[in-house]
Parts: structure tokens; C-alpha cells; sequence
């Protein structure tokens, strides 16, 4: 199995770096010259990734594509996927499978050509470290019951949750998965602000205490800064546009993002608010199912030894 990565920016290189780590023999495609996001880390394993000049250099029955080319998200909301689209026409002659990896509203997924879609939920301080052991493995097969590229298994068997399913209900948990993570940013960072606001950071630490006691500090609802960043404001902001465009509201959805915007604006004037973190953290677990999780992992690795 040979794997192409069409797209080789922090998904790509995300991607391409895991995939090499696990042993998948990986090369990359992409129509600029890339920047390597990850090489205070990973910089021996950059030169383990072949560049192609063309899409198709390394195409067979055997080759994987993963499409991982960006949305873009205009001023009024709506979705740009013409790169993507571009990125898919480039494959169509391909005798591999082709997998999408970028981000696409379930609306527009119908009018794309692709095999599998498997959307990423990575951040991008652990970005490497969570596609080698993903904590959402969410495949969508176009046709149900698709044979899967073996490198399939590996993430299967590594992921704290798989879901097999539709290509739009691929989407749908995808968009679900970062609007949740927005409104807890969102809400905590308004309590904290109703709280007291921070001008000072003893201010800071007095609505932390408050929301610490209550929610644990953990990611996501941590007080600090708006969310930012690759993702999260472009994918409410086309969630509400083709919501929208359906005739729904997205009331408290729409909230999210008002509310993210005034705290922003307050950020400006109060620069004591620190950088919220964020990362896949699991639910706390008894002693009793901590010890039956290690005996199903022992389990599969000794079955698959022997195998």
C-alpha cells in the first residue's frame, strides 16, 4: 500500500508524518511550496515523505489518497470547497481509492467523488501524536460495506471511539464535535467575563476559582481568550450559513458566535486573559474498568502477534 497525501499543509503534514511514523511507506502532492509546521519534532521524519510532481506520479490499484486540501469560509458564511473539488478532479483517473479528509458540510458532500470520507479532529499542538492514536476514527463510506485500506486497522484499534457510517453522518459529528467545543469556550469565557472583568489577572484567577470548582479546568473550560485558530470560527460560521439557507435559525448556535465576538472585542483592552489549551481528554474511569480496558488492549496485541 502506497498512500498520497494531496494537500500538504498542517492536515497533510499531520497526516503524512503520522502515517510514515506507522510504518506506511507515504508521499505528498500539493501545488505550492509547503512550510513544515511540525519540524521541531518531527523534522527527521520530513525527510522520509516523498514529494511527487504530479498527483497520479505513484497511482495503482494499491495507492491510498488522502485528499486533506483546506475549505475556505467567505465573509457571509457560505462554504468554499473549490480547491477540494479542484484536489478530487485531479484523481478521477485514479485506479486507487481516494479519501477525503478535509472538512465538508454533509449538504455539499453528494456532488464529490471519493471512496471514504474520514474527517480529522486534531489540534494542532498534538496533531501527529492524535492521528497515530486518534480519538475519533469516524469513517464514512460512500458504498456500505467498502473494502477498507488496511492502515484502517491500525487507527481502529488505536481510537478511544469508531463510528462507521454514512459520509454525511461523517460530517455531521465532525461539525458537531468543534460547534461543542466552541460553546463551551464560549459560555465559560461569558460566565467569567459576568464574573469580573479582567483587568487585572488577580480578576483572572477570581472567576477561574469560581469555574474551576465547578467545571475542573479542563480543556475547553478553561477561562481565557476567544477561540480562534484553523477551524473553529469558519465552521460555525458555514454551519450557520447553510442552516440558514435551510430555513433554520441555529439560534443558540448563532449565539456562539456573537458571544465569542464580544469576548474578543474585550480581550483587546484586557490582555490579561490567557490562551485557553485544548486537547482530547477522557472521562475519568473506575479501577475495575481501567484494569478490563488494559486486559482487552493486552488481548488484541497478543492476538494479533500470533495472528
Amino acid at each position: 500500500m502506497k498512500i498520497v497525501i494531496i494537500g500538504y499543509g498542517w492536515v497533510g503534514q499531520a497526516n503524512a508524518l503520522a502515517l510514515t511514523l506507522m510504518g506506511e511507506k507515504v508521499y505528498y502532492y500539493d501545488i505550492q511550496a509547503y512550510k513544515p509546521h511540525y519540524s521541531s519534532r518531527y523534522s527527521a521524519v520530513y525527510g522520509r515523505v516523498t514529494s511527487l510532481s504530479s498527483p497520479l506520479g505513484q497511482d495503482s490499484e494499491n495507492t491510498c489518497y488522502l485528499v486533506c486540501v483546506g475549505d475556505r469560509t467567505l465573509p457571509s458564511g457560505q462554504q468554499d470547497i473549490s480547491a477540494i473539488k479542484s484536489a478530487l478532479t485531479s484523481l478521477s483517473e485514479t485506479k486507487g481509492t481516494v479519501i477525503l479528509r478535509s472538512t465538508v458540510l454533509p449538504e455539499s458532500l453528494k456532488s464529490l467523488k471519493f471512496d471514504f470520507y474520514i474527517p480529522e479532529f486534531l489540534h494542532e499542538k498534538k496533531a501527529v501524536e492524535e492521528c497515530i492514536e486518534p480519538h475519533f476514527f469516524v469513517i464514512g463510506e460512500r458504498i456500505k460495506d467498502s473494502k477498507q485500506p488496511p492502515f484502517f486497522k491500525k487507527w481502529s484499534r488505536s481510537a478511544h471511539k469508531v463510528f462507521r457510517g454514512t459520509p454525511e453522518e461523517a460530517s455531521y459529528i465532525k461539525y458537531l464535535s468543534n460547534i461543542w467545543n466552541a460553546t463551551q469556550i464560549a459560555f465559560v469565557n461569558e460566565f467569567g467575563d459576568s464574573i469580573k472583568k479582567p483587568a487585572t489577572r488577580e480578576d483572572v484567577d477570581a472567576s477561574k476559582k469560581i469555574i474551576d470548582f465547578v467545571l475542573g479546568g479542563g480543556s475547553y473550560v478553561r477561562y481565557g481568550k476567544s477561540f480562534g485558530g484553523h477551524c473553529l470560527p469558519k465552521d460555525i460560521s458555514a454551519f450557520i450559513y447553510k442552516q440558514k439557507q435551510k430555513g433554520f435559525e441555529a439560534s443558540i448556535i448563532s449565539g456562539i458566535k456573537e458571544s465569542n465576538g464580544l469576548h474578543e472585542q474585550l480581550q483587546k483592552t484586557h490582555n490579561v486573559l490567557p490562551e485557553w489549551y485544548s486537547e482530547w481528554q477522557l472521562p475519568e474511569i473506575s479501577l475495575v474498568t481501567s484494569l478490563k480496558i488494559i486486559a482487552r488492549i493486552l488481548y488484541r496485541k497478543i492476538f494479533y502477534l500470533f495472528k
